[in-house]
């Protein structure tokens, strides 16, 4: 699993939560470095949790960009700042679920269960 997000309190907690429960993570501070990291591991990442307002690439170029390279990568969008839950609505399709900040470890679990049991999951690992 990879967890982009520019503030490093939130990457630590979601880092420090998800290994609790198994996860194998690795982490990103923005939506570039995110795609160089996913493009040396792909193989290893089932699913991507970003933020949807960083510096440098915000999350909805980076959820295109992640798309292009795989387009049936599995990603979890967060935000602070939506007040929709509806992943259709948000900018930059291809969104599994919206998880609003600040979340509890229960509610990102919640949402990565929702997100890896939708269909086309081909990557095994994270």
């Amino acid at each position: 699993m990879l967890v982009v997000d520019d503030e490093e309190a939130i990457r630590k907690i979601a880092q420090h939560t998800l290994n609790r429960f198994g996860y194998r993570v690795m982490l990103a501070s923005d939506g570039s470095e995110a795609l160089e990291i996913y493009k040396k591991n792909q193989d290893d990442i089932d699913l991507v949790l970003t933020d949807m307002a960083m510096p440098v690439m915000d999350g909805p170029t980076t959820i295109a960009a992640l798309k292009k390279i795989y387009p049936a990568v599995k990603i979890i969008a967060s935000s602070g700042f939506s007040s929709s839950t509806d992943p259709g609505k948000l900018p930059g399709s291809g969104v599994e679920c919206l998880v609003p900040k600040p979340y509890t470890a229960e509610m990102l679990l919640k949402a990565l269960h929702q997100a890896l049991k939708s269909p086309d999951m081909d990557h095994q690992g994270t």
